[in-house]
């Protein structure tokens, strides 16, 4: 007779696989909704890039914009002469930026004329020295001391004689790893080159067979170019502020010019007023 407290393996195990599969269907499935969220990423923060300089006008705060730095100037420059002066960079963005300095000539001005920008440079008078160069990295906040020099340089061939304009600055301000940039320009005070004055001719004494040339002089001159003869084809050079022509029964014109030696190169006036006269036994000049 079989027990009735026995039950068929195959039905309990059948029973007790239900169980586990019910018993874990929900849980299994909260877990996985769970587990498949993220968090929402950081916002970008918003930068500013704003270079701006300390001290000067409306020192470019904001976006562009110009400065008038009148300190900076060289007027009636000679070969050797120059200017130099400094002004403070101040870095307003809100993150460290890289700044380069650009200087471009104005006017008539040519390349006889030299310019340098220089962070962190000495101001020697004429010129800057030392310094990290035109480009340098500014923190947020920070600012760099940049020198600022115009210079005529001595060489400079007589042809410079009477050029004027001025230096522009150009601070272009960077923010690494982005296209986001800042510019603003420093525009200086006048710069142009001197001049050698022409002097004044005028006749001096007469004589038999000869005329004399008397002119006034002029500061600086380290000698003077006389020009004399029929149109002036003849030339000799006095260090003096007179000449006196010999000659037989001739005649022609005459004028002056000054000469100024730098050294290594020498301006020449433009020619004076002009002169014409006749060499014989009553000579004439007028």
């Amino acid at each position: 007779m079989r027990d009735p407290r026995r039950r068929a393996p195959g039905v309990v195990l059948a029973v007790l696989l239900a169980l586990v599969l019910i018993g874990s269907a929900g849980p299994a499935w909260a877990w996985w909704v769970v587990d498949a969220q993220t968090d929402a990423p950081d916002p970008v923060a918003a930068g500013t890039v704003d270079v701006q300089v300390a001290g000067l006008g409306n020192e470019l705060v904001g976006p562009g914009g110009t400065v008038a730095f009148p300190a900076l100037s060289l007027t009636g420059a000679f070969p050797g002469s120059g200017d130099s002066e400094i002004v403070t960079v101040r870095n307003a963005s809100s993150r460290s930026v890289t700044v380069t300095a650009t200087m471009t000539r104005t006017g008539s001005l040519t390349t006889a004329f030299t310019t340098l920008a220089t962070f962190g440079g000495t101001d020697t008078g004429p010129s800057c020295s030392g310094g990290s160069g035109a480009t340098t990295t500014i923190a947020a906040g920070g600012t760099a001391s940049l020198c600022l020099a115009v210079g005529l340089s001595a060489t400079a061939p007589t042809a410079t004689q009477g050029q004027s304009g001025g230096v522009t600055t150009t601070l272009t301000a960077t923010l690494p790893g982005t296209s986001w940039t800042d510019q603003g320009t420093i525009t200086s005070g006048a710069v142009s080159a001197g001049v050698v004055a022409a002097p004044v001719l005028s006749c001096g004494p007469l004589g038999v067979l000869s005329v004399t040339f008397n002119w006034t002089a002029v500061t600086g001159a380290t000698s003077y170019l006389v020009n004399f003869g029929a149109g002036g084809s003849q030339t000799a050079t006095q260090t003096g502020t007179s000449r006196t022509i010999v000659t037989a029964i001739n005649g022609g014109t005459a004028w002056v010019r000054a000469q100024r030696n730098f050294g290594q190169t020498t301006w020449t006036s433009v020619p004076s007023n002009t002169r014409s006269y006749t060499v014989a036994v009553v000579s004439l000049c007028g």
